[in-house]
């Protein structure tokens, strides 16, 4: 669901909600000084937060964990983890109607620009000095600024995209892993036979996007949206003739729900995806043999980023030890849990080191860090989007059509949206 500054200021404003969950529980007052070192409350003062994050049983597990561990320094505080089922941020959303959403929750880069226009988030700007924030990728940092240049979060974790290929097939195929775009299409021609497919595209901007900025494309120009930019409507061309040459198809046509059960039955020789597939290929395919490689190039390297930060409610009660929380949770040592679960990566480049060393083989991963494009595209994010994925839906159904015609028709719609900001 779209939800621009209108329509979310329309909906705080609505009545007609029965009973919502409270979310920013404290004790009464908001006097609570936590110490400089991120180790909480030292007044003797009772308060209790609430951490909303997603419901999946590894983050629940990771959160807990660390909530744990400053309850243990800070006794004066306690922190409730709150797994939110479903869309976490449709139901943050709903719940900042009556401003009961958790004092601390997760916030998506993709979702951010959104929360941030409509003025829910508190800022974070004295959180860390220059020097100390620094020490974090200055893509995702900066994915949760607002137009005012303020900080409305802190990444706890990232991906990036790199491509997967089958080492078995390509042994046997003789052929060595692509690196450019010539490459990419002749190991995905040369892979396509007895069943199997050479590539799986999952067909929208969030795996494509690489290919538009390796073309020296871009997505966003003076922080408006540009998806008909010229090179990026050339690396689509170039990508869809993939699809339509049949050297790739899409899960879709694959008839599976994502690349990752494509790669993983070995239906396909080759798919673009981020870490989170490792975790997906250690369970439902644990003897496959893969390897992983930088997203072939054209003009220059690219990938795509991933990330999620803490962000705090502007209704919490307890401000201070808020952002207490969340530059403990953000730490260095405790990204060190983040590091040894092998999932996502830290967002801090001291822990990214630590991650390479503990998990040589997403090494790929962490150096696709310094070009990766955010999935991120302001206020209007969800419009971008979903206008990019009905073009691209229209190019692969109808040959008519030419990318140009396809594309500037979304921009049109993608400008009309802005326009009504």
């Amino acid at each position: 669901m779209k939800m621009t500054k209108k329509a979310m200021s329309l909906m705080l404003a609505a009545t007609m909600l029965g009973s919502v969950v409270t979310g920013c529980s404290s004790s009464k007052g908001d006097t609570s000084t936590p110490s400089t070192e991120g180790t909480g409350v030292n007044n003797g003062e009772k308060v209790e937060l609430t951490i909303g994050i997603s419901a999946d049983p590894v983050e629940v597990d990771l959160v807990t964990q660390q909530a744990e561990a400053y309850m243990e320094k800070n006794p004066n505080v306690k922190l409730v983890v709150e797994p939110i089922a479903g869309d976490i941020w449709e139901v943050l959303k709903t719940r900042m109607v009556s401003n009961a959403e958790p004092d601390i929750f997760y916030m998506d880069i993709f979702q951010a620009a959104q929360f941030i226009d409509a003025g829910k988030l508190a800022s974070l700007d004295d959180l860390f000095t220059a020097e100390e924030l620094a020490d974090f990728e200055p893509a995702l940092v900066n994915g949760f600024k607002g137009q005012d240049g303020v900080l409305y979060g802190i990444p706890k974790d990232f991906s990036t995209l790199a491509l997967y290929y089958n080492k078995k097939m390509f042994e046997e195929a003789g052929i060595t892993p692509p690196t450019t775009w010539e490459e990419l299409e002749s190991a995905a021609k040369a892979l396509t036979k007895d069943g199997v497919v050479g590539l799986s595209l999952q067909n929208g901007i969030d795996r494509v996007q690489p290919f538009f900025y390796s073309n020296g494309g871009s997505m966003l120009e003076d922080g408006k949206p540009t998806l008909n930019n010229p090179k990026n409507i050339e690396a689509y061309e170039f990508w869809l003739s993939l699809l339509k040459n049949g050297y790739a198809q899409t899960p879709q046509q694959l008839g599976v729900g994502w690349d990752g059960d494509a790669f993983a039955g070995e239906h396909v020789a080759m798919t673009v995806e981020g870490t989170w597939m490792i975790a997906n290929l250690q369970e439902i395919a644990p003897d496959l043999e893969y390897g992983v490689v930088p997203v072939p190039q054209k003009e220059q390297p690219a990938s795509m980023q991933f990330t999620v930060a803490y962000s705090m409610s502007k209704s919490t009660k307890n401000p201070d030890v808020a952002k207490d929380v969340i530059k403990f949770l953000t730490s260095e040592e405790q990204q060190k849990l983040i590091t040894d679960a092998g999932r996502a990566m830290p967002s801090r480049k001291s822990s990214l080191e630590a991650f390479v060393q503990a998990w040589p083989d997403r090494k790929v991963f962490a150096e696709a860090a310094p070009v990766a494009s955010e999935f991120n595209y302001g206020v209007i994010s969800s419009t971008v989007v979903a206008e990019a994925a009905k073009a691209m839906e229209k190019l692969l159904l109808d040959s008519s059509i030419t990318v140009k015609e396809a594309f500037d028709e979304a921009q049109a719609n993608i400008d009309k949206a802005l326009s009504n900001q």
